[in-house]
């Protein structure tokens, strides 16, 4: 494997940070509400919507593009995104020194706005490690883990499958990836269950990430 790795992409919500830094549920509470709002129906039953969408298409607002006719995107995600990142992350001085020491080129795969991303590594202080972002309008507002996504970040990047390792905190994000011939690796907090991902490689956090690099 590490003959051939050249390149590193990460996805952004709860790999680079925690999962209890609460971001991700504030996101989800507002694309309920947006949901909700945009749909006629109670949050309850938007909440329930949203999860399907989400197991189907990867996101909720592809599932609401492609099933439901909606055609507002941005509005989508500004409603979606709190700007005050600040309430929810802790700067993290052992993340930037994991990140500064490893000498591969990486960028960010995310299925969030690119605004979103830049607010989060701009105050976690790692925005200088990272080539590129890679955001939800890269393939007309079709995320992970469409194929299509992948190879395009790809084609960009001018890289093989083969050569790059994707890290992200969901198995099925992973899965899809892996399936177009690329490296993978889980983000998996203590506890975390791999079930359809089985065998999958893992660490705890990101700050584990040059020592699995260097066991490679």
């Amino acid at each position: 494997m590490s003959a051939e790795l050249s390149y590193l992409l990460f996805d952004l919500d709860e790999t680079l940070y925690p999962s209890t830094s609460g971001i991700v549920e504030e996101i989800s509470r507002r694309m309920t509400r947006y949901v909700s709002q945009f749909l006629n129906v109670d949050e309850s039953d938007a909440a329930r919507l949203r999860r399907s969408l989400s197991q189907k298409h990867g996101t909720t607002l592809t599932g609401l593009m492609s099933e439901h006719g909606f055609r507002d995107p941005e509005s989508y995600l500004e409603f979606a995104h709190p700007t005050d990142v600040h309430r929810y992350l802790h700067k993290d001085p052992e993340l930037v020194a994991a990140l500064r020491s490893i000498d591969l080129p990486k960028s960010i795969l995310t299925n969030a706005p690119q605004e979103h991303a830049r607010r989060i590594l701009e105050y976690l202080e790692i925005g200088q490690f990272f080539e590129r972002i890679f955001d939800i309008r890269v393939n007309a507002f079709r995320g992970k883990p469409e194929a299509a996504v992948y190879i395009h970040v790809l084609e960009e990047l001018k890289r093989e499958a083969r050569e790059v390792l994707f890290i992200d905190n969901r198995i099925d994000y992973l899965l899809g990836f892996e399936k177009i011939g690329g490296k993978v690796l889980w983000v998996a907090e203590e506890g975390a269950e791999a079930g359809p991902g089985q065998g999958i490689p893992r660490i705890a956090n990101v700050k584990q990430l040059p020592g699995f690099l260097e066991r490679l």
